[in-house]
């Protein structure tokens, strides 16, 4: 349902370390979030757009579900990330967000989002 990415290389020597998050996918918007302990964000699908997000700080606990016709269907699927977790969420999968940390995160779209026209879903219940 989701692809978390494995960083594709590391470097490391006497100045620090560097090390690639992602190296594929066309993003055309790039987003910086800060999301307070206890706040819960998302909680909806994209019909065309595919979501990265780099935690940088803080744990959140991600529960994702597949999306079909604007029902949710299937076994909803939980996961938690921290610091350094890079993963992806393409188009139909509701993605809701519940912080357990003060937390980071930069989030990139493969589309922009169109103020006057999103593509942000809400399922029904």
């Amino acid at each position: 349902m989701i692809d978390f990415l494995q960083p594709y290389f590391e470097h490391s020597d006497d100045r620090g370390s560097l090390r690639g998050l992602a190296n594929s996918g066309e993003w055309r918007e790039v987003n910086m979030i800060f999301s307070d302990q206890g706040s819960e964000r998302g909680n909806h699908y994209h019909k065309h757009t595919h979501e990265m997000f780099i935690i940088i700080t803080g744990r959140v606990k991600v529960v994702f579900q597949e999306v079909v016709d604007d029902m949710l269907v299937g076994e909803a699927v939980e996961r938690h990330v921290t610091g350094g977790d890079v993963f992806v969420i393409p188009p139909g999968t509701n993605h809701v967000f519940f912080c357990e940390e003060d937390s980071q995160w930069i989030n990139l779209l493969s589309v922009p989002m169109d103020q006057d026209d999103p593509d942000l879903h809400r399922p029904v219940a």
